[in-house]
């Protein structure tokens, strides 16, 4: 019996041996879960009429179903805060139930398995939310001025908001035909989703516009913009028509609001492989909307304070996020995430694909310090909490661009060919559907056979970047032959969620003569040691681990003066030679004078600039270098030393004074505070030069106002303009500069008091929060506490206005 007992203990530690090696993996769990649904909506059309001083719609909505469970006895729609005046399926009217958050319908009989009917509601609202009405209880500003305030009507729908001014199924998961027939008073251009396939005229001054889908999308992605516009008509170069609109007194920043524009459709055609997939194109500007802009399929909106003159291009231009609010016609409304925790599969995309225009449109160095910038806001994330990408509570920081950077290292590691090839399958598969980060995954696997499972595990499912301590030896063995130890250890706390990172990673050995051999191996363990032959035994000039930053990381690798010299002046990538120049911040500056200079005369990319600025701005020998920068068009450089500068030498105060005339507004009002600052007694001349500049947002006019009122010069004409600037006569973005200023040159009235407490009541929180901000700083004096609380208790506010204040302002207790 030996032989069995032999047996059974083979047996034993073979199993313990099993149970030693199981692996167990944790993810932060998600409160998100998939939403049930009784119905397949597939056309919906929503026919309203509004009365735009009320804020109200009078609507009805039919939307056309199929069962898609056994039996269904009741039926529940979104639509809080709506008055339901009549339900019906098909001809027949059925009951229906009010709750605060929608409505139950109640068939006469249940609904079964694939049965196909429509559910057609008749309805009011007055909606807080999803609808907003702009300008119409105002008194029109009879200044002509692209910040005054419009009249207008605009939706935004992401993400559940559509259903405060729509009864409908209002999530991500169900995609249908949507139409939109929208009457309005005539005078007024009005846009929505699809086709305008009718446009009729109606004998009492209004105007009906019938548009049309013909391929689903999600309910959010549908939308409404009215107002008063002049359209560009355009097309791209393979076809697709675009309707660009713009207010028409303000022709003039059409062409740099818009520019780009025909050629961002064909540039995304080409990365994605997909032709666009919808009828046409069209972007309407609005007034105090909530966000940069919005998706919506077919017709974008965005804020107008992207509109610009081509001046404000140079600081604050629209391509950037025209480019993102079209890449998601792709990913976001041609495929839609399933539900919000997969949001990533397209904010991160709208990232990534304005990142590679800027690489198409202005070199690879801005295009890697946009990549720079990702990695940076990633990282700072992660010192808060360590969230991964796929995760309701990710955040912004993750969900747009470390995502963004996600893509880039799928590219790098598939190569960029594999990646675009796999991509387009991916699209194609689930065109109009929805889809989950497994989609993705899986296929890559089914077109390329590679599986990519560690890397969504590590980048995508879990949260953390790796952190590297890296150091070189250079070695002679005894045979006389020379190679280079790169020691490389993981250094990042590693826990049940967090673990080590897998990655290639290529290194770089630099020789003084100007040669080098590069490396890539796969890094996985807490401790590598990579060897890379020195064959002609040559003489090491510095080593990069990582060259250009392709991988998202912190890393600690200690380097002499003399190798961050060669580094900063011969490393091939803007972003290595940037990274030697960060590591001389604390160097003597006798030490590192003539290399930063030598570095500056060499570069022209604005970042390397600006950091050798910044190093060298209190340093009177390099002075006459730096100020070669305002000879130049680039801004930012100029920026940099008029925002350090703290000196008083009068070849300086004469190269800011020159500032004054640059065509960016940025550079002017920033010239203007400095020299009002540095040399006080001539700020009257210095305002004087910019007394009719005006910038965007009336931002360098805000400012004028506001140093005038430093220096006693007219004080009572200048305070009594920025509060007309603080009123509703102007879009928020004024107002918000207006409230800066009256806090800085402490100006508070009786007449500012109602033009604070209406943007506090604004549902535009952009606007509310700085109000409020703004007058609790005011309200610290007493005096202006019972000015403010007799103001209101001589008004007709409702009980819920009186709240609201309360809460941004609990001194008005």
């Amino acid at each position: 019996m030996n032989w069995m007992k032999n047996l059974l203990l083979l047996l034993l530690c073979f199993s313990i041996t099993l149970h030693a090696q199981t692996t167990y993996r944790s993810y932060w769990k998600d409160k998100t879960t998939y939403r049930e649904h009784a119905l397949d909506i597939s056309h919906m059309k929503v026919e309203v009429s509004f009365e735009p001083k009320a804020g109200k719609v009078k609507g009805k909505v039919t939307h056309r179903f199929t069962v898609i469970q056994k039996q269904v006895d009741s039926v529940f729609f979104d639509a809080p805060n709506i008055s339901i005046l009549s339900a019906k399926i098909g001809d027949a009217d059925v009951p229906f139930q009010i709750v605060p958050s929608g409505v139950w319908v109640k068939p006469s009989k249940p609904l079964q398995w694939d049965e196909v009917n429509t559910i057609t509601f008749n309805y009011e609202a007055t909606p807080q939310k999803g609808l907003y009405f702009i300008g119409w209880n105002v008194t029109e500003n009879p200044i002509k001025n692209p910040f005054a305030v419009r009249k207008q009507i605009w939706s935004q729908g992401q993400g559940v908001d559509n259903r405060h001014w729509i009864p409908m199924y209002d999530n991500m998961n169900d995609k249908f035909i949507t139409e939109t027939v929208i009457t309005f008073e005539n005078g007024y251009e009005v846009l929505s989703n699809g086709k305008l396939v009718k446009k009729k005229t109606n004998p009492n001054n209004t105007t009906t516009w019938h548009y049309a889908m013909s391929k689903p999308h999600a309910g959010y992605l549908l939308m409404v913009g009215i107002g008063k516009y002049a359209i560009k008509k355009t097309k791209s170069a393979s076809g697709i028509p675009l309707n660009l609109y713009y207010y028409p007194e303000f022709a003039d920043r059409a062409e740099p609001t818009y520019r780009y524009s025909e050629m961002m459709v064909d540039f995304l055609e080409n990365e994605t492989g997909i032709a666009y997939p919808w009828e046409s194109y069209s972007q309407i500007m609005v007034q105090d909307f909530l966000y940069g802009a919005m998706e919506n399929t077919t017709a974008t909106v965005f804020g107008d304070f992207f509109s610009v003159d081509e001046r404000a291009f140079i600081d604050r231009n629209y391509i950037g996020v025209n480019c993102h609010e079209l890449t998601h016609q792709w990913f976001g409304d041609y495929i839609t995430a399933r539900d919000v925790r997969d949001t990533w599969l397209q904010e991160s995309w709208a990232t990534y694909y304005p990142k590679m225009l800027t690489k198409k449109l202005f070199g690879d160095d801005a295009y890697n310090w946009q990549r720079r910038g990702e990695q940076n806001t990633a990282i700072e994330a992660s010192k808060k909490d360590k969230y991964p990408i796929r995760f309701t509570g990710a955040g912004t920081a993750r969900v747009y661009p470390k995502g963004s950077n996600v893509i880039s290292m799928l590219s790098y590691v598939l190569g960029e060919e594999q990646w675009k090839r796999a991509q387009k399958y991916y699209l194609k598969k689930h065109a109009y559907a929805n889809v989950e980060t497994n989609d993705l995954q899986q296929a890559i696997q089914d077109q390329l056979g590679i599986d990519m499972s560690w890397f969504f595990d590590e980048w995508v499912l879990r949260g953390g970047e790796p952190e590297y301590t890296v150091h070189y030896e250079d070695i002679q063995t005894g045979n006389g032959n020379k190679h280079t130890e790169i020691a490389i250890e993981q250094t990042h706390q590693c826990d049940e969620i967090i673990g080590l990172f897998k990655m290639p990673i290529a290194i770089e050995v630099h020789y003084t003569d100007g040669t080098f051999d590069r490396k890539t191996e796969w890094i996985e363990e807490q401790f590598e040691v990579v060897k890379i032959e020195n064959k002609n035994k040559k003489q090491i000039a510095f080593v990069l681990f990582d060259p250009n930053s392709q991988i998202m990381k912190t890393v600690n690798f200690k380097k002499g003066f003399n190798e961050l010299k060669a580094q900063a002046l011969n490393a091939p990538n803007m972003l290595d030679r940037y990274d030697a120049l960060v590591a001389l911040r604390s160097t003597e500056i006798d030490s590192k004078q003539e290399v930063l200079l030598d570095v500056f005369n060499k570069e022209k990319f604005h970042a390397i600039r600006s950091e050798i600025i910044t190093q060298l701005i209190n340093d009177e020998k390099s002075i006459p270098v730096l100020l070669t920068v305002f000879n130049e068009k680039e801004p930012n450089n100029k920026l940099t030393f008029i925002k350090n500068y703290m000196g008083r030498n009068k070849t300086c105060i004469d190269a800011i004074t020159s500032a004054l005339q640059d065509n960016s507004y940025d550079v002017v009002q920033a010239a203007v505070e400095k020299l009002c600052t540095i040399d006080y007694e001539n700020a009257a001349k210095y305002l004087a030069t910019i007394k009719d500049v005006y910038g965007m947002n009336n931002s360098v006019q805000i400012k004028y106002h506001e140093l005038c009122i430093e220096h006693a010069l007219d004080i009572e004409l200048h305070k009594s303009a920025l509060i007309n600037y603080a009123s509703n006569q102007w879009e928020f973005r004024t107002r918000n500069n207006a409230f800066v200023a009256l806090k800085q040159s402490g100006t508070f009235t009786n007449e500012l008091i109602p033009h604070l407490l209406d943007a506090m009541l604004s549902s535009n929180s952009r606007l509310a929060n700085p109000a409020a901000d703004c007058m609790n700083y005011f309200l610290q004096q007493s005096v202006n506490q019972k000015a403010v609380k007799t103001y209101i208790q001589t008004k007709n506010f409702t009980s819920t206005q009186k709240q609201m204040l309360l809460d941004f302002a609990p001194m008005l207790k």
